[in-house]
């Protein structure tokens, strides 16, 4: 088994000080939660495939009885990573729903099986990293299998991210292409890095340095391992 370690926050998971950059509320912020999963000896993907079918019953019973809805995403990363094997993402509307959703699991049978049933296959870091989001473009209708892109910064002296968020809105990544993007900023305190740049698109290379793309290159200390600061992922949509 591959172990999950806290040093694999050398990776985007890690910031700290989160920053106030719109006069929406936190409460009222999306939040991204990731958890940073290994498969324990002798099993695999499909192992875990074919114990979602609990899982998939749970979440269809909150959104037609509750309307509650939460995404959830496989990363499964591009590149060779001795640390973890995939990382799990929860996206929830807003704190609330948040809270309801873990209401709900704390009494739900469908949800308790799942997690028993999921603990024989994985193992994953029991530290989750959460982010609230800022939106700044959101054109792209996401599908099963398309890439993630993620950068991560820490701003160099002098730069401050309220000052580059119109930068980065007003910047194209791709010419006469449809993309989501947002800007996470944390809600922990690690202090690694100050916000991450979080990019869904069907456009596939192998590289993507989306701090130079947004014009940030410049505000951005370089992480010695990472040239670009960058990570790459194939997602995958439970529903």
């Amino acid at each position: 088994m591959k172990p999950i370690i806290v040093s694999c926050l050398f990776l985007f998971i890690f910031f700290g000080c989160s920053q106030q950059n719109e006069n929406i509320s936190i409460q009222d912020k999306k939040i991204y939660e990731f958890s940073w999963c290994s498969y324990k000896d002798g099993f695999k993907a499909q192992d875990l495939n074919n114990e979602l079918i609990s899982y998939l019953g749970f979440l269809k019973n909150l959104k037609d009885k509750h309307g509650l809805y939460k995404e959830t995403k496989y990363l499964d990363p591009s590149f060779k990573q001795k640390k973890y094997d995939f990382s799990w993402l929860d996206i929830f509307e807003n704190e609330l729903e948040k809270k309801a959703f873990h209401e709900f699991a704390e009494n739900s049978e469908i949800h308790k099986n799942w997690l028993s049933s999921r603990d024989e296959i994985i193992v994953c870091d029991s530290q989750k990293q959460s982010f609230f989001e800022i939106k700044v473009v959101n054109d792209y209708e996401f599908l099963d299998g398309d890439q993630t892109y993620v950068s991560f910064c820490k701003l160099k002296d002098g730069f401050d991210l309220n000052y580059l968020m119109p930068e980065i809105g007003s910047n194209s990544i791709f010419v006469d292409r449809p993309y989501n993007q947002a800007v996470l900023t944390p809600d922990f305190n690690i202090i690694d890095f100050n916000f991450l740049i979080f990019l869904e698109t069907n456009f596939t290379v192998n590289e993507l340095n989306l701090l130079r793309k947004n014009g940030l290159e410049n505000a951005c200390e370089e992480y010695e391992n990472y040239s670009t600061n960058s990570l790459l992922f194939d997602t995958y949509i439970i529903d």
